[in-house]
């Protein structure tokens, strides 16, 4: 049997596993009919495939998962309520393999309007809004893994923020994965919408308490009304056995402004794959990120940024250190459409190699159909700077420490940037970690 047949039943073998959803309208069970009608037989991509050419799914396809769902008392730590972040105390979902806990969530101070809930117990109550926004923004397009998650998905989160409102407070979106002995495989679905003039900031935070291996794979969908603003900050801190292959897509519309901010520091194999559309006028968007890969771990980025229309802006930065025998993979389009003048978008990619056994794939695009845009884009890879290490060393400082700072250093554009101060810190420790352990860093004491 060839490599491609048993990728092909590994989707087919994931899906014969999900019992079909129970309470749903009848517009969410043909969403899901049909979604499986898309994913049945279908292969998994494979290295030959240009947007896989460096991201093998070759293990995930040898692997058994049973659904999360299927795990009737799962490891739940006693101090779980300890990862809410102290800015989200009132705003935060919690869910525990992907299975909404009543127990841990609470939104009891949300203004007049403000909809934070499971998703599933959303869409049975037949709420208009979910029901318009799922399944219109997260295309499928070639990718079996929109379809997968949305023939299967159960629980999930949905945001709806009105018009006029603004939630000073973040609101966290917190997916426990527990150490488990059945291997487990969960399709969180996220559903976020915000109205004309709303603002708000949500903290999507995926943490993996065990070594074990499941299989995370999310999907999110935004969309943004007119004039709304909206700060997303998204932590991968999965096992570092799992696989998390996520998607995401946003909807901005005219004067809005979406700011991304991801940080991937866990999982065996991470795949993350981002597209924001600006679909009107005087829109901006962000898509920063930053990356810390070790041992063997691979983090594969791709990215889409589409200007469809006249006067709008976008950034994105993703910074990339790697240590060991990791590899990551950044590879960010930016689409400028024939009416999209006026246009200003920059991108960058830069990469810090500690070892030199790690492996970096940068491939920046643009690809422009306008006459009067102002793009650019860049892609750097490298080791610290001798200079700078030199200058550090004159001032008194060991070789280690030189290192460790300059490293911690690198990462602090994209940390310094998300707003919301507890979340700084705790990345500022796990970038402090991560210098502590690398070998790399301690061969040059």
């Amino acid at each position: 049997m060839t490599d491609i047949a048993k990728e092909t039943l590994f989707l087919d073998r994931l899906l014969d596993r999900f019992e079909a959803a129970g309470s749903v309208s009848e517009k969410v069970a043909e969403l899901k009919r049909e979604a499986a009608r898309e994913i049945s037989g279908k292969e998994l991509p494979t290295t030959r495939h240009e947007e896989w050419k460096y991201c093998s799914l070759k293990s995930l396809a040898r692997e058994t998962f049973v659904p999360s769902h299927a795990i009737e008392t799962p490891n739940v730590p006693a101090d779980a309520a300890s990862y809410i972040y102290p800015e989200a105390e009132h705003h935060h979902l919690a869910f525990v393999n992907g299975v909404y806990s009543e127990e841990l969530s609470k939104t009891d101070r949300l203004p007049e309007g403000v909809i934070v809930a499971n998703l599933a117990d959303v869409l049975a109550e037949g709420n208009k809004i979910a029901l318009e926004h799922l399944g219109k923004h997260a295309k499928w397009e070639d990718d079996p893994f929109v379809p997968f998650n949305t023939a299967v998905f159960r629980d999930g989160a949905f945001i709806y923020v009105p018009k006029g409102v603004k939630i000073a407070e973040p609101i966290q979106l917190l997916f426990i994965n527990t150490d488990e002995r059945e291997q487990y495989v969960m399709t969180p679905r996220c559903l976020i919408v915000g109205d004309r003039s709303s603002e708000m900031t949500v903290v999507e935070d995926h943490i993996g308490l065990g070594d074990n291996v499941y299989f995370n794979c999310p999907v999110s969908e935004i969309a943004l009304a007119e004039n709304s603003h909206m700060t997303h900050v998204k932590l991968q801190r999965d096992s570092k056995k799992a696989y998390h292959i996520s998607r995401l897509a946003a909807d901005i519309s005219r004067d809005s402004d979406y700011k991304s901010y991801a940080v991937h520091l866990g999982s065996h194999i991470s795949r993350s794959d981002v597209k924001a559309v600006l679909t009107d006028e005087n829109t901006h968007a962000t898509l920063d990120g930053l990356v810390m890969v070790n041992g063997e771990q691979l983090s594969d980025t791709h990215s889409v940024m589409d200007h469809t229309m006249p006067n709008c802006t976008s950034h994105q930065l993703h910074k990339c250190i790697i240590d060991g025998n990791g590899t990551s993979v950044f590879n960010g389009k930016i689409f400028v459409r024939q009416d999209a003048q006026k246009t200003d978008a920059f991108q960058e990619n830069r990469n810090l190699q500690l070892s030199n056994t790690g492996m970096a794939y940068a491939k920046p695009q643009l690809e422009i159909f306008a006459d009067d845009v102002s793009c650019s884009h860049g892609a750097t890879i490298g080791q610290l700077d001798k200079d700078e290490v030199f200058y550090l060393k004159t001032r008194g400082l060991r070789e280690t420490q030189t290192r460790e700072i300059l490293t911690y250093g690198f990462a602090l554009d994209v940390i310094e940037s998300i707003p919301v101060p507890s979340i700084q810190e705790r990345l500022s420790k796990e970038v402090e970690a991560y210098t502590h352990e690398s070998k790399s860093i301690k061969e040059h004491a």
